[in-house]
């Protein structure tokens, strides 16, 4: 299956629901304002440098990351734009480490982002060329980084990932 890639627009649209409190696109995530402002400010360069590419927005749930381990995010190559990240953790000692990877858990690490209760700030991770992606996406949340202990559903984080054509 190929990715489901719309106009910029569309995908921009969606991520400012998604950003807005209690907006439906990823369980009501809500952002800091400055997050939502970089979002903002990531499609005014694809769009001031020409290159608005026709993107995918995926959303995801913490529930999603720790079952079986973890989600695919895509099932295909592709470029990483953009990763936004909402830990769930509000109390307790537990690591979340969730983790992108190359086609399953046990693929090249991508990116890596560490919650628990001191740092459980909401994260936007920008890649403004895009990361390559030679297979597919996935995203897990373990106690360790690429790790195969799950963590909990409350230990792990909401968000989406923004992907563009490889």
């Amino acid at each position: 299956m190929a990715l489901s890639l719309e106009n910029a627009n569309l995908v921009r649209m969606k991520v400012k629901q998604a950003l807005a409190s209690g907006g439906s696109a990823t369980n009501g995530v809500g952002a800091d304002p400055a997050i939502a402002e970089a979002a903002k400010d990531l499609f005014v360069y694809l769009s001031s440098q020409r290159l608005n590419p026709d993107l995918m927005f995926v959303p995801f749930s913490a529930a999603q990351l720790i079952a079986n381990g973890g989600a695919a995010m895509t099932d295909a190559a592709c470029k990483l734009v953009a990763i936004y990240l909402k830990g769930r953790r509000t109390s307790g000692t537990t690591e979340s480490f969730v983790t992108f990877s190359e086609v399953n858990q046990a693929g090249a690490i991508v990116d890596v982002s560490r919650f628990n209760a001191t740092t459980n700030s909401p994260v936007l991770k920008i890649f403004p060329k895009g990361q390559a992606i030679a297979t597919a996406l996935h995203a897990s949340a373990a106690t360790a980084a690429g790790g195969a202990t799950e963590s909990s559903e409350a230990d792990a984080a909401d968000g989406f990932v923004i992907v563009a054509a490889a």
